[in-house]
């Protein structure tokens, strides 16, 4: 069976571009197939009247300054991916304003966040910085895993990774002694990923919260889509194929091993074949069940579906220092428990977390002048809105919009809503037609205490790779979800993918 391909990329999110862009610098014939009409999945831009909204990107991680470059930058050189990139100033205003509720913007920068904490809650000082310094030992430990370390070399050199590595978040910063109030400023970061505080597996919240706050994070210029489209010309410079408005309906396979895909009547063979897909979708609809292992089926079934999302982007025509904006990122609730917060993910009416984004914070000149652009996000669970029906679908949808908007305005005093001149809603039916995800999940699976990302990385060649020649990479797969997360599993796999066809010496005239 002639073989056309060696490396075939099914889906362009971020976690398949990066994957497809590391397959081709590494000198293989790649090809990257998109059922869009654009690449990026989430991470892309739409507009409305004058403004161009940014789709979901929050802010970009494990990035870093040119001079100090992160883990996503020095990536991005490799790739030959340069972009304008500006710095998000600050971590992140966390307004409670319930009983015992607070209103704190953190800094960027390790001592400075420390010296705020210690500012609002006295007695944090001693557990805080501890707290840094073990997140700095657990992204240590996070390069170690990834470079091929076993469990017992991490643990020599980065103790605090292993010794917590199934321990939650929550009980390592009271066993550190910070004060409730403290620990739950330092806990809000637990919605980027979906997973409370009490079940987040703490090397993982620590390395996220570190990474912010020590690097500071990254928004780019022109949204998201500006990410996307250099990855598919850093594909294309080196020799890839892309693409566009093709769907793959099947995984072809031959003897139980991944050979190539169908679209339409055609088969296109490849030695090895990469999904930017949720597992369920390809177990279930796109390949002969007969070849999955059962290990693979059993693991699927048995992790939950993480959650989807709510987002209501804002052109108002006024400018943010006209409105008083001064915060990039607005995390607001009425409690300051995480638990609580993502329990009441599971209703309509009760869902009061709320994330507030002014991109002209980040982007001076993203809008034009005299405009703003916010967008608010909130996080809904599995299940939440089956309750809407078609009939009632605009009224409850612009109702939460209503009440998000309110909100913010209720919690900094800032009114927005007589200056909205455009407005956009994206709900979980939104995601679930535009990415075709289950229940428009856009977390990948929920990280459930046995089924984090160490559990994961520690069983990598099973995770990433549960059918001979067929890998899975992006935000369902062993790193959980997010932007920095899905490019560093298409990196990784990518890598994987060419190592092997090295080993077999696979090499495509």
């Amino acid at each position: 069976m002639a073989n056309n391909y060696d490396v075939i990329v099914v889906g362009a999110g971020n976690g398949g571009l990066v994957a497809a862009a590391t397959a081709c610098k590494l000198g293989k014939k790649t090809l990257l197939i998109e059922r869009h009409n654009l690449p990026g999945g989430a991470a892309s831009s739409f507009v409305r009247g004058r403004f161009e909204f940014e789709t979901a990107l929050h802010e970009l991680a494990a990035y870093g300054p040119k001079e100090k470059p992160q883990g996503i930058r020095q990536m991005f050189n490799w790739l030959g991916v340069d972009l304008p990139m500006h710095e998000i100033p600050g971590a992140y205003r966390y307004i409670i304003t319930g009983k015992d509720g607070f209103d704190v913007a953190l800094p960027n920068g390790r001592e400075a966040v420390i010296d705020k904490i210690e500012e609002e809650v006295p007695g944090s000082r001693a557990g805080v910085s501890k707290l840094f310094d073990y997140g700095e030992e657990c992204i240590k430990g996070y390069d170690l895993l990834q470079a091929g370390k076993s469990l017992q070399e991490v643990a020599k050199l980065a103790p605090a990774f292993v010794k917590y590595a199934t321990v939650p978040y929550d009980q390592v910063l009271a066993k550190l002694n910070i004060p409730l109030k403290a620990r739950q400023i330092l806990e809000a970061y637990w919605c980027y990923i979906g997973i409370p505080s009490d079940t987040f597996e703490f090397p993982y919240f620590a390395e996220m919260l570190v990474t912010y706050v020590e690097n500071g994070a990254y928004a780019p210029t022109n949204r998201s889509h500006e990410i996307t489209t250099a990855l598919v010309h850093a594909i294309q410079a080196n020799g890839g194929d892309v693409w566009f408005n093709t769907e793959v309906k099947r995984i072809l396979t031959k003897d139980g091993q991944a050979v190539g895909v169908q679209v339409g009547d055609d088969q296109i063979y490849g030695h090895q074949i990469v999904c930017d897909l949720v597992p369920h979708t390809v177990y279930a609809k796109m390949i002969d069940r007969a070849v999955v292992p059962e290990h693979a089926l059993k693991l699927t079934n048995a992790r939950q579906l993480g959650t989807s999302g709510y987002l209501v982007y804002l052109g108002l025509n006024k400018s943010p220092e006209e409105l008083g904006i001064k915060d990039y990122s607005v995390f607001i609730s009425s409690t300051g428990d995480s638990r609580t917060q993502y329990e009441r993910m599971n209703t309509l009416d009760k869902n009061d977390f709320m994330i507030m984004n002014c991109l002209n914070i980040a982007v001076p000149g993203c809008s034009p002048a005299g405009t703003s652009l916010l967008y608010a996000t909130q996080l809904y669970r599995d299940g939440s809105w089956d309750q809407v029906t078609a009939e009632n679908y605009d009224e409850v949808k612009d109702k939460i919009a209503r009440r998000v908007i309110k909100q913010y305005e209720d919690a900094t005093g800032i009114k927005i809503s007589d200056a909205v001149e455009e407005v956009a809603i994206a709900t979980p039916e939104t995601f679930a037609r535009y990415m075709r995800t289950p229940n428009g999940d856009i977390y990948g699976y929920y990280g459930k205490k046995w089924d984090q990302t160490i559990a994961r990385m520690a069983n990598l060649d099973k995770e990433a790779q549960p059918i001979p020649h067929l890998y899975f990479c992006g935000g369902s797969s062993f790193m959980m979800d997010g932007y920095s997360s899905a490019y560093f599993t298409g990196f990784t796999i990518g890598k994987m993918a060419c190592a092997a066809l090295d080993k077999e010496g696979v090499k495509n005239e």
